[in-house]
Parts: C-alpha cells; sequence; structure tokens
C-alpha cells in the first residue's frame, strides 16, 4: 500500500494523483483529519480513485497517529509511504509549528520504523531548512547554527533533523522543494502566496507608480512550479538506488528579485519605478496597514534579499536519464498571471 499524508493539500492532493498512475496496481491509504475527510473523497472522486484508496481518520499529532485500532493494519500493509503534511505559513507560532512538524514527523517515523514491508519512504522538507545560512548549500548539509527566518523553517530543520537520524532504520528518501508556485503550462494551483503576494500587490497599484525595491534585487528568489516537483519526486520515488539521498527541488537558474519585478510588471502592464529599501524597513512597513492593503506578509520580505544559493547536483545526476528538468520562470510566468487573473479571491489557507 502507499501510504500519504497530507492529502487534500496543494502537494499532497498532486503527489497522489501521480504514484497512483505511476503504480496502478498498488492501493493506497491516506492519513486525513476529520475534518478534511469530506474535501478528501472529493478528490478521490474527482481522481477516479474512490475504489482504490482507503481513507484512514487520524492526526499526525497523536502519538499513534490517530489510528487508534487501525494502526497495526496499516504499518503491516505499507511498502511505499510519503509524509508531506505540515503547516507551510511562516507565520506560524512556535508551538503550533513543533507540534505538526516536528512532533507530527516523529509520529509517522515511529510508524514506519515498524513496517515490516516498507521498501521506501520519501519525506518532505524544504529548501529554507538552510535558515539564514548564505552561499552555496549543498544536499548533504543538514546541521548549522546559523538561526532561522521564522519558526516554519525552524520546526522543518528540527524534523529533518529526525528524519536524517532515523535514515538507517528507515529506507528514505528527502525532498527539499524551494518556494512552489503553480503549474507550469495551465498555472493552476490553490495556493496564492508566496510570489502571489506581489503579483496581488502589482496589480493593486496605477498602472503608473512606483514600488519598493527590496535591498539590492540582486539576490536570487528560488521558485518552481508544481509540476515539476511532482515529476521529480514520482520518478526519485521509483528509483531504488535513491535510498539514503537528499534531493534539492530547485531552479538551476534563478531569477533576482529585480529581475522577477520586472518580468511580473510587464506582464501586468505596469510601468514601475522602483524603489530601493533595506529588508528590515520593508519588512517593518508590511507590518502596517500598506503590507495589509498590498498583500504582502512581511515574512516573505526575507525571501527576496537573502545571499543564497542551492546545489542540486544529486538531482541533476538522478534525473539524468529522464526529461525532467525544471522550467525557466519567463517560460511560464505568463500562465501564473493568466491563471490569477482569472482566479482574483487570492489568499493563502495553511492546511495540513
Amino acid at each position: 500500500m502507499i501510504f500519504l499524508t497530507g492529502v487534500p493539500g496543494f502537494l499532497g492532493t498532486r503527489l497522489l494523483r501521480s504514484l497512483a498512475a505511476q503504480q496502478p496496481d498498488v492501493p493506497v491509504g491516506l492519513l486525513v483529519q476529520p475534518k478534511f475527510e469530506t474535501e478528501t473523497r472529493q478528490v478521490l472522486h474527482t481522481l477516479g480513485l474512490t475504489d482504490r484508496a482507503t481513507i484512514f481518520r487520524g492526526d499526525i499529532t497523536a502519538p499513534d497517529l490517530g489510528l487508534g485500532n487501525q494502526y497495526d493494519e496499516v504499518r503491516t500493509r505499507i511498502t511505499m509511504a510519503c509524509h508531506l503534511a505540515a503547516v507551510y505559513d511562516l507565520s506560524i507560532p512556535r508551538d503550533v509549528g513543533w507540534r505538526v512538524n516536528v512532533d507530527g514527523t516523529r509520529h509517522v517515523l515511529d510508524l514506519l520504523a515498524h513496517c515490516p514491508h516498507l521498501e521506501r519512504f520519501g519525506y518532505v522538507s524544504t529548501a529554507y531548512v538552510s535558515g539564514r545560512r548564505t552561499g552555496t548549500l549543498y544536499e548533504d548539509e543538514l546541521l548549522h547554527n546559523a538561526g532561522f527566518k521564522n519558526f516554519y523553517e525552524e520546526t522543518k530543520y528540527h524534523a529533518e533533523v529526525l528524519v536524517q537520524d532515523r535514515m538507517d532504520e528507515i529506507p528514505t528518501m528527502i525532498f527539499r522543494p524551494s518556494i512552489v508556485v503553480g503549474d507550469s503550462t495551465t498555472g493552476e494551483t490553490d495556493k496564492f502566496d508566496g510570489p502571489y503576494f506581489v503579483l496581488h500587490a502589482l496589480q493593486q497599484l496605477p498602472r503608473y507608480t512606483l514600488m519598493t525595491r527590496i535591498g539590492s534585487g540582486t539576490e536570487p528568489v528560488h521558485l518552481i512550479p508544481v509540476d515539476f516537483a511532482i515529476e521529480a519526486m514520482t520518478a526519485l520515488l521509483g528509483q531504488a538506488d535513491a535510498v539514503d539521498t537528499v534531493f534539492h527541488l530547485t531552479d538551476p537558474h534563478p531569477l533576482t528579485t529585480q529581475a522577477i519585478l520586472e518580468l511580473f510588471s510587464t506582464l501586468l502592464n505596469k510601468r514601475v519605478a522602483y524603489v530601493p529599501v533595506p529588508s528590515g524597513i520593508a519588512r517593518g512597513l508590511m507590518s502596517t496597514g500598506v503590507g495589509q492593503y498590498l498583500g504582502i506578509a512581511p515574512e516573505l520580505i526575507d525571501y527576496f534579499d537573502h545571499p543564497s544559493r542551492y546545489d542540486n547536483s544529486n538531482t541533476e545526476a538522478a534525473l539524468a536519464d529522464t526529461n525532467i528538468t525544471c522550467p525557466r520562470l519567463p517560460d511560464y510566468a505568463p500562465n501564473m498571471v493568466e491563471y490569477m487573473r482569472r482566479h482574483a479571491d487570492v489568499r493563502s489557507e495553511a492546511m495540513y
């Protein structure tokens, strides 16, 4: 059985569809909070998986995942597992992030350590376990004391520490995506956060306008489309020799902050003069009514002026014999903008 957490979330739903297509004869088990059960059943109906998937009511924050007397049944059936459930909100309080991201991951690992038929486990971490580290960041690096930009990063870091500590007993591969945006072909997304806040802000401004540019504008902003993330994870999960490896799912050629602002402005038919503002001042400004009007979260500021680059040698080597590569942002940004224009209710909902 393929066992997943994180459905009906943004990435979880798409990974479910992809893995189900890759392994059409394998049943699926989903750990789902009761409050998301109705939505999950609708997802299964849409994907044509109603008769093939079993919903296990539970909660990763419970020591037994809330499975009760189903715990033994689940652990003896699992052959592949993927853990995506987490709180992805950059503004989460530390106690909430710890309970869901760290304790929740610990409980999943406790289950998987007692699965007699487990062949591989895919853990979805984040590139931002690197926290405030700078320079080139490598896939085989994790432990550091550089600090973190927010509690999301901190709790995902400590969760990955737990995962890596148990890789000798659980056949694991770790995926570290950067900021995930919509589908590169259709633009489809159900998470209008991250760079969408910037798009939304530009949309609110007059055609000829001023806009703050955070810092020098020369630092890279790390974006990937959701279809690349899912295709890469699915392909890697199908490779037995990918076990015990960490993979950065990042764009090897990210655009700078200034280049992204200019690209988005052009696509929205805006003529913008940029006013450079230090990131500390910009963060404070976005904590006021200005930020509320523009829809830009203060926590997002740190990702537009941070000198970091992510080496993805493991990912490129493992995908070398496939057709899977990360599209360039200028090629798919028009689809992002068009989809957002048709779905103007821009919002972000944290779900796990």
